[in-house]
């Protein structure tokens, strides 16, 4: 597998969990509510395990690719969501962090969904 790549899509989930962890921060500083509370700590485990699927997608892993994949595609298409509704109970310095995070799973999706990436772990049988 290629380690730059991988080394680059490590980087990036551990940007999106210092910054998850960095909300959780400032929510126990200033007082977030439950809605913030409940997304921080969900984002934080998910950027853990992307962080995890990472290592195991550059080892040759295609299911730990897929799910990697998966869910850095889905996420920022939720968050678009998260940002776009009004009354959500999601306070604008909130709705800030999880653009910066969208933009960088976005960032990976866009990496591992290349053809040379997808092609280097082919379904069973090929």
């Amino acid at each position: 597998m290629d380690n730059k790549l991988y080394g680059r899509v490590r980087a990036l989930f551990v940007a999106v969990l210092a910054i998850s962890i960095a909300t959780l921060g400032i929510a126990a500083l200033i007082g977030g509510n439950a809605a913030v509370w409940i997304r921080s700590i969900i984002v934080t485990a998910i950027a853990a395990v992307l962080i995890s699927l990472a290592g195991k997608a550059s080892r040759g892993s295609r299911a730990a690719y897929l799910r990697m994949r998966l869910m850095s595609t889905v996420a920022p298409l939720a968050i678009v969501i998260i940002i776009a509704l009004p009354h959500d109970g999601f306070p604008v310095w909130v709705k800030t962090e999880q653009a910066v995070v969208g933009v960088l799973l976005l960032a990976v999706a866009v990496r591992v969904g290349r053809k040379d990436v997808r092609h280097a772990y082919p379904k069973a049988g090929r």
